[in-house]
């Protein structure tokens, strides 16, 4: 992560005004500033054992330097705080392996040959190299004369190792044609710098701030209050683009207003696929208490979606420099590179089938919906994931993947499938009454169903025009039994791994009476997601089960057994081709992208609402397959599937078609 140098344009805007500033929590920090060499008049000297050979004190030196504590060595000059001594000429959490390579003894004194091991992030990049400790006897006790080039050759005195952590950069997450999803980009922090401010002025810059970002005043009086008094405290993390349109007046009033600027991972538009891609937030105390050096060292972990599936693949590989650094905080010569610096690892992008055309289409047309929604294209040819988009009143819920729903009408296709199993055909004669008894329940066709297409009419006719009566009445010669294996055969209540949760459905088999009767029709115990029926058309459009895939090189879509045959695959779809030509769907019919196919859906839930004449409330669905694409559009809280989704279906066909 990498601060922003401010230029002079930016200097004189208040939105840039402090992001210099530095934030322990946010900035990449070197460890430490540099203090004074210990003065010789700091040091005394320390007992060692008279019959410790030059080699034995070397070792004690290396294992000293490895521990970062020098107290148990014999020293010419010992300071007194040997920890910190040491501390001062290795900044950073790393500590070497250090072997004796050899000892040399002579009438002047012995030197003794040092090996250091640096360890690495990457175990095939550590850092090694020889230096030298000059040891002389005192009073017949040999003691390490301490020079600051033993920690290293090119040292000279009053300096020492300068050792960082250096955060990479988390890895993108692709979709179609490698265009970036998720990559790392510009952020603005804008916040309070408590420093110098009385706990009330804190508290009315939070209020202030509070009011220019639109965020809640008294959570963020509470968040500022809670930090220290030299504490910067940040309200928000916005886009460059939405930085830039803060009220640049009203921040100049702020009394302690900073804005800090850093990198992180963001989908390419504000709500992007959430659900689906996630989140990264930085890792908290029990983060790393729970999973250690996994994320000790990560400026950012996955949240929800592929970000927290794959956050082992996705998650920034840290590397390690070393720069010479003087002890008294003296900036080194300008020229003076790194005595060391560890290769960057290569980024591993995660691979998606997301089409950020399609996404985006998918995404604008729900964005006014007021309740749960989705919308889910999936490719028939291969099982990819197009687009899965939710709702905004989902809240980052996935809807479109695991949302549990009946499916409605729109599961008359897998009921129509078994009726074939039975020897129907599409034109095979049913009977549409306006209402039909079972098990003392008595159901009926949706209001809005016309009583010309009442009476003997063809399985066609009837899936055309949904009649619900014609489908519940053949509930004893179709089983619940027949209805799962039709439904399966279409890839509802698979086994999927998509790399994040999915849901295919379920339909329950053992069902009978009134609840096997609302199965024939989609309702009773049967559910299903989004994804689900955007599978379950493209399933009929393959004229085999489709597995759905998201991330192929992670998790590859298989093949799935229990097919329909060619023929009732054929039969299938000119049933969802007479929804277009002569029933709800007619207004896809002649549409430019080619011959379309499709199914609405309604599907009652809840208890009688009054306000809906004492109808309960329904779920709206529509399915749709062109081509190679097939894709559902749901709506929670909607009226019929031919009212509600049908438009909605209509927008995202067009907008597919513009797109190829």
């Amino acid at each position: 992560m990498a601060t922003h140098h401010i230029g002079p344009m930016e200097a004189a805007d208040p939105r840039f005004r402090s992001m210099e500033s530095t934030n322990r929590r946010t900035f990449l920090t070197w460890s430490g500033l540099g203090l004074a060499t210990v003065s010789a008049a700091m040091l005394s000297s320390c007992s060692a054992a008279r019959s410790a050979s030059p080699t034995t004190v070397a070792d004690q030196l290396a294992t000293a330097l490895h521990e970062g504590d020098i107290a148990g060595v014999p020293m010419v000059s010992t300071p007194p705080d040997t920890r910190a001594f040491l501390a001062e000429r290795m900044k950073g959490s790393q500590r070497p392996n250090v072997e004796v390579l050899g000892a040399d003894e002579s009438d002047e004194g012995a030197s003794a040959r040092l090996g250091f091991t640096w360890p690495s992030f990457d175990p095939g990049q550590s850092w090694s190299y020889e230096s030298q400790a000059q040891l002389v006897k005192i009073d017949g006790e040999w003691r390490v004369r301490w020079e600051d080039s033993i920690l290293h050759p090119e040292l000279e005195e009053g300096q020492g190792l300068a050792l960082a952590t250096i955060p990479g950069e988390r890895a993108r997450i692709l979709g179609q044609n490698d265009v970036a999803l998720v990559s790392n980009q510009h952020v603005h922090l804008p916040g309070i710098n408590k420093e110098g401010l009385t706990d009330e002025q804190a508290a009315a810059s939070a209020k202030k701030l509070a009011a220019v970002l639109d965020i809640d005043p008294e959570g963020y009086q509470e968040k500022v209050a809670a930090y220290g008094p030299e504490a910067f405290v940040d309200a928000l993390t916005l886009r460059r683009s939405d930085f830039l349109k803060l009220d640049s007046a009203a921040l100049k009033t702020i009394t302690g207003y900073e804005a800090m600027t850093t990198t992180m991972p963001l989908s390419l538009d504000r709500g992007f696929a959430t659900a689906v891609l996630g989140t990264v937030r930085q890792p908290s105390a029990e983060d790393i208490e729970t999973r250690g050096d996994a994320v000790k060292d990560a400026e950012w972990i996955g949240a929800g979606g592929l970000q927290e599936a794959f956050d082992e693949k996705l998650r920034a590989a840290p590397s390690f420099r070393v720069t010479i650094r003087e002890l008294d905080g003296s900036a080194p010569p300008m020229s003076q590179g790194p005595l060391w610096e560890q290769k960057m690892p290569e980024e591993t992008p995660l691979r998606t089938t997301i089409d950020v055309d399609l996404q985006k289409a998918a995404e604008r047309i729900i964005k006014n919906t007021d309740s749960p929604s989705a919308i889910v294209a999936v490719q028939p040819s291969t099982g990819d994931i197009l687009a899965a988009a939710s709702g905004p009143e989902d809240n980052a819920y996935p809807t479109a993947t695991i949302g549990q729903y009946a499916p409605g009408s729109t599961f008359k296709i897998a009921t129509a499938l078994a009726m074939l199993r039975h020897g129907d055909s599409p034109q095979s004669t049913v009977q549409c009454s306006e209402s039909i008894t079972v098990d003392g329940q008595t159901f009926k066709n949706a209001g809005t169903y016309l009583p010309d297409h009442l009476g003997d009419i063809s399985l066609r006719e009837a899936i055309a025009q949904s009649c619900n009566t014609a489908l519940i009445d053949k509930h004893d010669s179709v089983s619940q039994g027949d209805l799962a294996t039709a439904g399966e055969a279409l890839g509802i209540g698979a086994d999927w791994d998509i790399g994040i949760p999915a849901y295919s459905g379920n339909i329950p088999r053992d069902d009978a009476g009134t609840e096997h009767a609302a199965s024939m029709i989609g309702q009773g115990r049967i559910q299903t997601s989004p994804l689900g029926m955007a599978v379950f058309a493209a399933s009929v459009v393959r004229g085999r089960a489709v597995c759905p895939q998201l991330v192929p090189e992670e998790k590859p879509a298989r093949e799935l057994p229990s097919d329909p045959t060619e023929q009732e695959a054929e039969q299938l779809r000119e049933l969802m081709r007479a929804v277009v030509t002569e029933g709800h769907l007619d207004r896809l019919n002649n549409h430019p992208g080619g011959e379309v196919l499709g199914k609405t859906g309604t599907a009652e839930f809840g208890k009688p609402d009054p306000a809906r004449g004492g109808f309960p409330r329904t779920h709206s669905w529509v399915i749709v397959a062109q081509g190679d694409l097939a894709f559902s559009v749901f709506i929670e809280d909607g009226d019929y599937g031919s009212v509600t989704g049908a438009p909605l279906a209509k927008e995202f066909l067009d907008a597919a078609y513009e797109a190829r």
